[in-house]
């Protein structure tokens, strides 16, 4: 398994994202070129200015809603970004339609990278900071997720997603200086996953939208996400993000 430093400890990469754990971060991006994880974020559908540097791995960029919810697409749809679709089709008054639109799609990552997120997504909601969504909500969806709070308190986030829905909340104020005074209170799982838990409950007991619990992600029976390559060309294509992750 991947491993890093925190402390004097070895710890997995999937340990460090499912408990929110910045030392494990710190030390994934020093690994990496921050000038390349721009670039990548920018792949993920982020449009605003990023910075190149070294504290950009905890979350520093201003990134919305919409550009989150499109981004966690990826994970979802085995590597390929579905830009967020605002309007489907019009139709005049007589319900002719006048015009239809298709969302933007683009492979971002491999299918076997998806598959890797995938399961370390959804440890953060079976044994992480994102818990709460089984413990308190009773959701039962196979599902992933994840929990974000920004300095002081001032952004509590949460992103989740499962086989046919991603969406995400975000709580906080315009002003900097609106915040909790403690993590308590202020972070992620307590501001924003219980939005998100109380509209899903809605969203699974309303059987029109054709949403079901019993969904399930189409991974490879017995996929190892510490081995694994799905196809010959992965194996030749294979990033040294794969190798730090999971080597």
């Amino acid at each position: 398994n991947a491993s890093a430093k925190r402390i004097g400890e070895m710890v997995t990469i999937k340990w460090g994202l499912q408990n929110s754990d910045n030392w494990v971060t710190a030390y994934l991006m020093s690994q990496l070129s921050p000038y390349t994880f721009v670039r990548l974020l920018h792949s993920f559908g982020l449009k605003n200015h990023i910075d190149p540097v070294i504290s950009v791995c905890l979350g520093t960029p201003d990134v919305s809603v919409g550009e989150m919810v499109g981004a966690y697409t990826v994970f979802a749809n085995r590597g390929i970004r579905t830009a967020p679709l605002f309007v489907s089709r019009i139709e005049d008054n007589e319900g002719n339609v006048l015009a239809t639109f298709t969302p933007q799609v683009e492979e971002v990552i491999s299918e076997t990278s998806a598959y890797k997120m995938l399961v370390m997504l959804r440890a953060v909601i079976n044994e992480g900071t994102g818990n709460r969504v089984r413990r308190l909500y009773g959701i039962k969806a196979d599902m992933g997720g994840k929990t974000g709070t920004t300095n002081r308190n001032s952004d509590g986030w949460f992103m989740g997603f499962t086989p046919t829905l991603v969406s995400g909340c975000w709580v906080g104020g315009e002003e900097r200086d609106i915040h909790f005074d403690r993590m308590r209170d202020g972070q992620g799982a307590a501001i924003a996953l219980p939005i998100w838990g109380l509209y899903m409950q809605k969203v699974f007991a309303d059987k029109t939208l054709g949403y079901s619990e019993q969904d399930v992600f189409e991974i490879p029976e017995d996929f190892d996400p510490c081995k694994d390559k799905l196809t010959e060309i992965e194996e030749e294509n294979s990033s040294k993000l794969d190798d730090i992750f999971f080597q």
